[in-house]
Formats: C-alpha cells, sequence, structure tokens
C-alpha cells in the first residue's frame, strides 16, 4: 500500500551503496524514509531528497521501514545555498526542529515554524540574528520550558526593565537582587554567559525582554514583525542562543559554523 505525505528534508545522508536516507519533518512528526538509487544521476527521487527541500513525499512500507518511490517539489529553497551564512543558519535551524519533534508526534506549528523562517532566510526579509532567536525562542516555547518573564524570581518585582536572565531557573532577577548579592560584578564583563553557583545567567534588557514576550505569544505568521537593532539585538541573540542550548543540554556543530562565518 502506498501513502502520501508533505514534509521538509531535515536531514539527509548516504545509505548503503548508492541509496540516500532522509528525515522528513511533517505535520505528524519525523519520518525516516530511505531512497533507493538516489544517489544515481538517473534517480527519479534523487530531487526530493535534498536537504532543505519542502515536497509531496510518495512512499510504501515494507518490514517496518518507509521507502520512497516518488515525489514532487513544493519549494527547494534553492537560493539558500547562494550565502554561506544563510545556509548556516538554515542547517542550523532544521537541526534545531529535529532536535524538539519525533516521530508520530503533531509538529505542524514546527514545520509551518521551519518553512517560515527558511523562506525569511532565502529571501533576506529580516537580520539573520533576528530570524535566529525568534526560531530559539519558538523552540523553547515549544518545548515546554519557555522562561517567565513577568517578574523577578527572587524578590517578584515586576520592575524587570532592566535585568538578568537566570538560564536554568527560567526567570528574571533584577538588578536590586543582584546588587544585594553583589552578583553583577560576577558576571562576564562580555555578558554571553557566567557561571555563578551553577547558575547560568545572560543580561537582558527591556527591549530584549519586550522582544521576547512579543516572539513568545505572536501568531506564527506575525511571529518576525518585532523590531529590534544593534546592541539590543545582540543581547536578544545571546540570551536565547544561550536559553536553547542550556535547556537542550547540547551543542550544535551547525551552530558553531555559522558562528565561524563572519557578516
Amino acid at each position: 500500500m502506498r501513502d502520501t505525505c508533505d514534509g521538509l528534508v531535515i536531514r539527509e545522508c548516504a545509505y548503503g551503496e548508492n541509496d540516500r536516507l532522509v528525515t522528513v519533518l511533517t505535520e505528524k512528526g519525523q519520518s525516516v524514509m530511505i531512497a533507493k538509487g538516489a544517489r544515481s544521476l538517473k534517480s527519479k527521487v534523487m530531487g526530493v531528497c535534498r536537504l532543505f527541500t519542502y515536497a509531496n513525499f510518495e512512499y510504501y512500507e515494507r518490514n517496518g521501514m518507509k521507502w520512497l518511490s516518488g515525489g514532487s517539489v513544493n519549494d527547494s529553497f534553492f537560493g539558500l545555498n547562494a550565502d554561506i551564512r544563510g545556509f548556516a543558519l538554515a542547517s542550523y535551524i532544521v537541526q534545531l526542529a529535529g532536535e524538539i519533534t519525533g516521530e508520530e508526534v503533531d509538529a505542524s506549528r514546527t514545520l509551518r515554524m521551519t518553512l517560515n523562517s527558511l523562506y525569511a532566510i532565502e529571501n533576506n526579509l529580516k537580520p539573520f540574528e533576528q530570524i535566529k532567536s525568534a526560531y530559539e525562542i519558538f523552540a523553547a516555547e515549544e518545548s515546554g520550558f519557555s522562561p517567565d518573564l513577568s517578574e523577578c524570581l527572587r524578590c517578584n518585582s515586576e520592575r524587570v526593565e532592566s535585568s538578568w536572565l537566570d538560564v536554568m531557573n527560567g526567570g528574571l532577577v533584577c538588578e536590586d537582587c543582584m546588587r544585594a548579592k553583589g552578583g553583577a560584578e560576577r558576571v562576564a564583563a562580555e555578558g554571553v554567559d557566567a557561571t555563578m553557583t551553577s547558575t547560568v545567567l545572560v543580561p537582558m534588557s527591556a527591549p530584549a525582554i519586550a522582544a521576547w514576550k512579543y516572539v513568545s505569544g505572536a501568531p506564527l505568521k506575525r511571529i518576525f514583525a518585532f523590531k529590534v537593532e544593534g546592541e539590543e539585538l545582540s543581547t536578544l541573540a545571546r540570551a536565547s542562543e544561550t536559553y536553547i542550548i542550556n535547556h537542550l543540554e547540547r551543542n550544535f556543530e551547525t551552530l558553531e559554523f555559522y558562528h565561524s562565518i563572519k557578516e
């Protein structure tokens, strides 16, 4: 029995002598398929097996495995190949998508957000750091560990316009509480991340907090419609990256590649 699904290729690798193993993100979660003969130039499925390809996949199941039999491309995101930094960011985003989804789960929002992000990168709709931060904040939200940015974790004050993000405790620490414990002076001057009594702290400004809150509550079609620039964007980018990396407890080689490329 043959079946079809729409999905985005988020991972592909060589398999056997002439085949490919592709991981497709669909609305119903990840689906791993074997594309027989896909490494041959004569293959009729080679075109739908490339990374970033959004396509309709035709497949059948045999011996507990899915075998790709055909398909048609909806969008290849071919323009991502024209910019090495954009390609690196897109690679990080699909790797992150793979990390926060699994098989047989509702991944409809993640699929849509990932497609929107690839489109935004390909067409330079927003600064790359803004797209990256929005996706990281979205990933935290979808994974169920989004921080509470409404008040200080220590004194419950709602005056948190300028504060520190306590990454592992998922909230903010206001300047007054930091000064009370002499904490501010102990955090790295760059503010990228620092460990203080097993707590990862990242500086946050009012615009960065406002942008984070906006992304957390925005509909997907408007999720990039916020404005933060310069140092404020850098602050947001450092915070969202530090937050997602620590909560997922892993590094991403695609993220390291992205950072290795100068603007």
